[in-house]
């Protein structure tokens, strides 16, 4: 993780700055037509909101965007849930390509939650899968919902206190591509009596008890952390909580 560049707020032309370093127009994005006066969303969650952005005043913040190769994170126009404008995260199966956009936790946060908007427009390679929502402990992914590639299925992973992963298939049919779908993840840690609640266009499609090792978390991030995870995927109307 170390040759990953950690962006802050994108702005309206998403360049890539290091010091007084700008890198050229290979990295630029097509400037994002916005429209500001749209309504922030809102969620039925339960808890302190961390952030509520639909991404019309064409910045991240507060969310990190990390890069790296030729993977892109930018704010885009038209593609969008609501108004204009929505996150969009690219990238490639080359070799170190890497997008993703990550909000940290206060510190001690046992329970969190995200509700947002996802539309993965391009799918990776096979025996791989696009993420909707990741939640973080540290290092460690404790818990994630994914579109599998091959089969275009919905699926939630969960990292066991071992470290192995437990996985939970939550939707037999495909998901297509190209659509928006409303993801809504409520994740509480307490060691082996830890919960998870999975939402997918509304309907209840997980709500167990779960075993982690982990007793807080850090982070709620979308898209992959690791390089050459291929996906094309924009984000909207998030909101999330803790």
């Amino acid at each position: 993780m170390s040759n990953l560049r950690k962006l802050g707020a994108v702005g309206s032309l998403g360049l890539l700055m290091s010091g007084s370093l700008i890198f050229g127009s290979a990295h630029a994005a097509v400037a994002a037509t916005c429209r500001p006066g749209t309504a922030a969303p809102t969620s039925t969650s339960s808890g302190k909101i961390l952030t509520a952005t639909n991404f019309e005043g064409n910045t991240l913040s507060p969310f990190i965007a990390t890069r790296s190769g030729n993977g892109s994170v930018s704010v885009a126009s038209p593609k969008a849930h609501s108004g204009t404008c929505s996150a969009r995260l690219r990238a490639t199966a080359d070799i170190g390509s890497v997008a993703n956009i990550g909000l940290a936790l206060p510190s001690g946060t046992k329970r969190a939650s995200a509700d947002a908007w996802v539309n993965i427009t391009t799918a990776g390679l096979r025996g791989n899968n696009v993420p909707y929502v990741r939640f973080f402990s540290g290092a460690t992914r404790t818990a994630d919902v994914f579109r599998d590639n091959g089969t275009g299925q919905l699926w939630l992973r969960v990292t066991n206190p071992n470290g192995t992963f437990s996985y939970t298939n939550l939707k037999p049919s495909i998901v297509p591509l190209n659509t928006w779908h409303r993801v809504q993840m409520q994740v509480r840690t307490n060691g082996a009596k830890s919960s998870i609640q999975v939402l997918f266009d509304g309907a209840s499609v997980f709500s167990k008890n779960v075993g982690f090792g982990a007793t807080s978390l850090s982070k709620v991030q979308f898209g992959a952390e690791h390089p050459r995870q291929m996906g094309d995927s924009y984000i909207d109307d998030v909101v999330v909580r803790r």
